[in-house]
């Protein structure tokens, strides 16, 4: 019987192996990022957010990437795409906080240093 940790490490290797889909990254990019904006935004400034909670949050990012697939002129990178949710999953609120984000995620549409 497999440990969590195995089955953690099997399911992540799995992702960095074969990468993602564009739709899985969007979900689990704006999940990381819904869920950061709540944990770590101070009590006293929730209300200064666009959202209500986490939840909100993502179903008003999801809507508005459905409006955006129709402009798409990403040239994803599907290794580049799991490497990003990978370091997204270790982002502590000291890092969210001083706007301190992976910098794979900044490639997931190619070389941002290309542009």
């Amino acid at each position: 019987m497999l440990s969590r940790f195995a089955l953690a490490a099997l399911v992540l290797s799995s992702f960095v192996a074969c990468g993602v889909s564009e739709d899985e990254f969007s979900t689990e990019y704006t999940g990381h990022s819904c869920d950061l904006m709540f944990e770590c935004t101070a009590e006293e400034n929730l209300q200064y957010l666009p959202y209500t909670d986490a939840a909100d949050c993502k179903a008003q990012l999801a809507e508005a990437e459905e409006v955006d697939e129709a402009e798409d002129t990403c040239d994803f990178d599907k290794g580049v795409a799991a490497e990003c949710l990978d370091a997204m999953a270790a982002v502590t609120c000291e890092d969210y906080t001083a706007g301190s984000l992976p910098a794979s995620c900044s490639n997931v549409c190619g070389d941002a240093s290309a542009s």
